[in-house]
């Protein structure tokens, strides 16, 4: 028996590549999955499958959005976040968009989720960290 089953759990950035992956292996764990994407990285198509299937619950919207993030914490006992920007490229482009969504967004999913009682988040991140060098 896993023990993931029947457990809730939100995947932020969840049609992203990482985030799509890991939804699908905890849905096949027999976790209550919920998604929170804005699409603006993320692929519908990713999760289009467990969609249909009705495996997952979406949410779609912005990780700065206080009430979207509040609604998507809601019920949940683990939060995987994988939700963010991407790009060092774009980071250097756009670094207001990328501070407010990186930085401010997850400043705000963090204390929602304490404000809520997740019992746990789970933060992953990427090369980008690390920039071009």
């Amino acid at each position: 028996m896993s023990e993931w089953k029947g457990v809730s759990v939100l995947v932020t950035g969840g049609a992203g590549f990482i985030g799509s992956n890991l939804a699908e292996k905890l849905v096949q764990l027999g976790a209550k999955v919920r998604v929170l994407d804005d699409f603006s990285t993320g692929k519908r198509e990713n999760i289009a499958h467990l969609l249909n299937q009705g495996a997952i619950e979406l949410i779609e919207g912005s990780l700065t959005e206080p009430e979207v993030v509040k609604r998507a914490v809601s019920g949940v006992e683990f939060v995987f976040h994988q939700g963010a920007i991407p790009s060092v490229v774009r980071s250097v482009e756009d670094p207001l968009t990328t501070h407010q969504v990186n930085t401010t967004g997850t400043l705000l999913l963090l204390l929602t989720c304490r404000d809520a009682g997740v019992r746990r988040v789970i933060f992953a991140s990427s090369s980008s960290v690390y920039g071009d060098t």
